[in-house]
């Protein structure tokens, strides 16, 4: 029997669609925090070495609560393809950022219910575009303990400037290629819409000072999606926050999809390492 026990959830998201998850948790002698991973753009949570580091954290005393956003295009049925491109095309931040309050309420409504005792702590990773998102929910939800990103934005705004907004607007869609299945993947305007109706909220911006809870900045050197100074911007606005500058690493640290091999590379060793080092400092 292995060491490391695994089990799924499904519990409703944005708009009542449904939020996909699983727990990776060993067998502990004391209660543990519990850590929550949200996944970047075009990501799910079982994406190439993500399943992986769940284990490995599940191992080092910190059970780790992946879940797909409820529109991140994926469905219960088929985890790790984009078959509901309708879904993708109506995802939002706001969507987002509610669906990691839904992740947390039901860790609290459950936590009774899981093969370990919970000592109320949260952690939560965000990578990519889960990065910011995570920082979001960090500014506002005191449930969450510890932030770490990994390989962040530092602006969600950039987003709705990915064409021109006129036409964008006229046309009510913008289609984005997914280099690695060749999808044309929808962005309908309400993505447009939604950020200037909920700025406030989601001006990530004004908010990363706010942000009182420790944070843990990763992100690769050679990073062509994220550029190494998104990291530095977050860095310098929280003043308090941790920077590991990972050598040579990419966006995904150099991990890809889907995992050929039950094995990690050094530049996402050195993330996991970090990442744990700082959750049980």
């Amino acid at each position: 029997m292995s060491i490391v026990q695994n089990k799924s959830y499904k519990f409703k998201g944005s708009d009542n669609k449904l939020i996909t998850a699983d727990l990776t948790y060993a067998k502990y002698k004391e209660p543990v925090p519990i850590c929550i991973f949200a996944h970047g753009f075009k990501g799910f949570k079982d994406w190439g070495a993500w399943p992986l580091a769940a284990e490995i954290f599940a191992v080092k005393q910190i059970p780790f609560f992946k879940f797909n956003f409820s529109h991140n295009g994926t469905t219960p049925e088929k985890l790790n393809d984009f078959s509901d491109l309708e879904a993708f095309g109506n995802n939002n931040f706001k969507k987002e950022y509610d669906d990691i309050g839904s992740v947390l309420d039901f860790i609290d409504l459950k936590a009774e219910s899981f093969d370990f005792e919970w000592n109320s702590k949260i952690y939560i990773i965000g990578h990519s575009r889960g990065g910011a998102i995570a920082l979001l929910r960090s500014c506002d939800d005191g449930r969450i303990d510890k932030c770490a990103t990994w390989a962040s934005v530092a602006s969600l705004e950039k987003y709705t400037h990915l064409t021109d907004q006129k036409q964008w607007k006229e046309e009510g869609v913008h289609y984005i290629l997914n280099g690695r299945t060749n999808q044309k993947m929808p962005m309908y305007y309400q993505f447009v819409e939604s950020f200037e109706a909920n700025k406030g909220l989601l001006d990530l911006d004004e908010k990363l000072g706010e942000i009182t809870c420790p944070v843990l900045i990763a992100h690769g050197e050679d990073d062509n999606v994220v550029p190494l100074s998104d990291a530095h911007h977050i860095f310098n606005e929280i003043s308090h926050s941790i920077m590991v500058e990972v050598e040579g690493a990419n966006h995904t640290f150099n991990t890809k999809h889907p995992l050929t091999e039950r094995k990690i590379n050094k530049a996402f060793a050195e993330v996991l390492s970090e990442t744990l080092e700082f959750f049980t400092l």
